[in-house]
């Protein structure tokens, strides 16, 4: 007879009797309920200034990602071998906890900054995503969460082209009034940021290139292998660093992998394609887009040219995403102004990040231990008024996701991190032996997450994706039995 509490019914102890099959099938159900529920929570804020619904998403998820996390280990249905990374987690949550004792705000600390959302318990969500998305263990489960990954990320291609194209659809980034630069119509999809949104898709492009070359159904290959040139069309198209250097590292990475696979002939064809839709987005499409929207520059009220349709706007979208947008930190103020944090030249590429991380690194010097507060790093650089829109060339979020931990969090959290990291790098390796693309795509997408985070931020819209993949790429590839 089934166990019961209480003399109940067997359905209302369905935990006490679950079956392995049953706690992972919970498990691919709760993180594909994360890519559904952030697409629902994240379209009125598109239309509306609702900063606060796409955390709601994370919050629902999280919260049932925690109750299976925790029934996981009641049941000893957690192997041995997630006690390490899930204790690395628990102390990065801990040192969280002291980092918001000694920030500037509670509040913003446990909940997030508006419309940013990644407080302290958004490191208790990620963790617990990253858990759930190593428990997975067979393969099936693996590949669910991967084609529900490609329609999710078509989806943001979708909503992306209907953003790209001269036809007024609803965007944050019509015009990038940072660089006085108007009609741009870059695509961000429903991240957030075409900087968000480059990083989902060229960290999507490595498991989808991987697939086409590999998956054994013809309906899978032309399934993956059209996501893949969405992936890597749009990601160009957002006019960013990541979206172009990143994607050229993700074709890069994927012949080398080709190559030491000894693939056959047709595999390569993938990788051609892709390469030609990256051809395309940049020579074609990007360059031409000047033209096609009427682009023009307020400061000299000329069209631009279309030798320099394809330029790279990063300064400009990251002031237009935290100040114009979510006004979570100062406008953008020219050599001219007066600021005791410095000046830069928005339109450069390195002058920006230059700026950006020289700042931040600035506060990891204030704060080495504690940082300045879970969401924070915009209040030690206020310096003329206590509302952060009000002091011109302040930043809410580094660009080095590295060093953005260690000014907000501390040192120690940065340490714990990359031990996490290096966990999930070592065991995704020894994983990859298995000769599944699948596994080589999600280990791959991990990776590639990790150098991009040189450059890149973290989004409640984009890094659930990073946790849930590396707890998948570091996890037990099958796990046999629940419970003694």
């Amino acid at each position: 007879m089934p166990k019961t509490i209480f003399n109940t019914t067997e359905k209302s102890n369905f935990i006490l009797n679950m079956t392995i099959g049953e706690y992972q099938g919970f498990l691919v159900k709760i993180l594909l309920g994360w890519m559904l529920l952030s697409t629902l929570f994240c379209i009125p804020l598109e239309f509306a200034k609702v900063y606060s619904i796409p955390g709601m998403a994370l919050s629902i998820i999280g919260v049932l990602a925690m109750v299976f996390v925790f029934i996981g280990f009641m049941k000893t249905a957690t192997p041995r071998s997630l006690w390490m990374p899930a204790g690395l987690l628990g102390g990065l949550t801990v040192w969280g906890i002291v980092s918001l004792i000694n920030s500037y705000y509670y509040n913003i600390a446990v909940m997030g900054a508006d419309g940013r959302s990644e407080g302290l318990l958004s490191i208790v969500f990620y963790g617990c995503l990253f858990l759930l998305g190593a428990q997975l263990g067979t393969e099936e489960n693996r590949r669910k969460i991967l084609d529900g990954l490609m329609v999710f990320g078509l989806v943001q291609c979708g909503w992306g082209l209907l953003q790209a194209l001269p036809i007024g659809f609803p965007s944050y980034y019509q015009n990038l009034e940072p660089a006085l630069l108007f009609r741009t119509f870059l695509p961000s999809g429903l991240t957030g940021s075409p900087i968000f949104l480059a990083i989902l898709l060229v960290m999507l492009s490595v498991p989808a290139m991987l697939g086409a070359a590999f998956a054994k159904e013809k309906k899978t290959r032309v399934f993956y292998l059209l996501s893949a040139c969405a992936f890597v069309i749009m990601a160009v198209k957002t006019q960013c660093l990541l979206g172009f250097a990143g994607s050229l590292l993700a074709i890069v990475g994927v012949l080398v992998y080709l190559i030491a696979k000894k693939a056959g002939r047709s595999a390569y064809s993938s990788v051609s394609a892709v390469s030609a839709a990256f051809v395309v987005a940049m020579g074609l499409w990007t360059s031409m887009a000047p033209s096609i929207n009427g682009t023009y520059s307020r400061e000299t009220g000329e069209a631009v040219a279309v030798s320099s349709g394809f330029a790279l706007h990063d300064g400009a979208i990251i002031w237009d995403d935290s100040s114009y947008r979510l006004a979570v930190s100062g406008y953008y103020a020219g050599s001219g102004s007066e600021n005791p944090n410095g000046n830069f030249e928005i339109n450069s590429i390195s002058d920006t990040y230059r700026y950006l991380w020289n700042s931040s690194l600035s506060i990891v010097k204030r704060f080495p231990l504690v940082g300045s507060g879970p969401d924070q790093l915009v209040y030690p650089q206020l310096y003329q008024h206590h509302d952060p829109a009000s002091n011109p060339n302040t930043f809410d979020r580094t660009y080095n996701h590295y060093l953005h931990i260690a000014a907000t969090l501390g040192i120690p959290a940065l340490l714990l991190f990359l031990a996490v990291m290096a966990v999930t790098v070592y065991r995704g390796a020894k994983n990859c032996k298995d000769g599944s693309w699948v596994t080589a795509g999600i280990y791959g997408a991990v990776l590639l997450y990790l150098i991009m985070m040189l450059f890149g931020a973290s989004s409640i819209t984009t890094a659930p994706v990073f946790w849930m993949l590396a707890g998948t790429a570091m996890g037990e590839r099958t796990i046999s039995k629940i419970g003694k």
